[in-house]
């Protein structure tokens, strides 16, 4: 059984490896952290949270309700009453682009804002 596994395989595993670690280092240091986060609710846009200032808010659907906490120029659903709780789990968000979403309750937040890449090519 251990003549399947080469070592070429071993090779190919660990540069596919470091290829995604740098991947993924490449992109947090690439993307911009936010300053406001948009909160959908059944595609609906129901608020923009201003993520400079630490607050919590209140969500509450005919679905259930969720509770957003902003601290520290990050934003997290911090309790939900959905079955699964993956929207609490997702944890803490910071960048633009990033999302926290709770299928059961059609609620998504998205992370706007942050420094503008000018266009160098015209």
């Amino acid at each position: 059984m251990a003549g399947w596994f080469r070592k070429k395989d071993l090779i190919l595993c660990v540069v596919l490896l470091v290829a995604g670690i740098i991947c993924w280092l490449v992109m947090r240091l690439v993307l911009p952290t936010g300053n406001t986060a948009d909160v959908y609710i059944d595609d609906k846009l129901v608020q923009t949270i201003d993520m400079t200032v630490d607050d919590t808010y209140e969500f509450n659907t005919d679905r259930g309700s969720n509770t957003v906490v902003v601290e520290s120029g990050k934003i997290s659903v911090g309790d939900a009453d959905c079955p699964d709780k993956v929207c609490v789990n997702m944890g803490w968000k910071s960048r633009r682009g990033e999302t926290i979403t709770c299928l059961p309750h059609k609620l998504v937040i998205e992370i706007q804002g942050g420094r503008e890449r000018d266009i160098d090519v015209q």
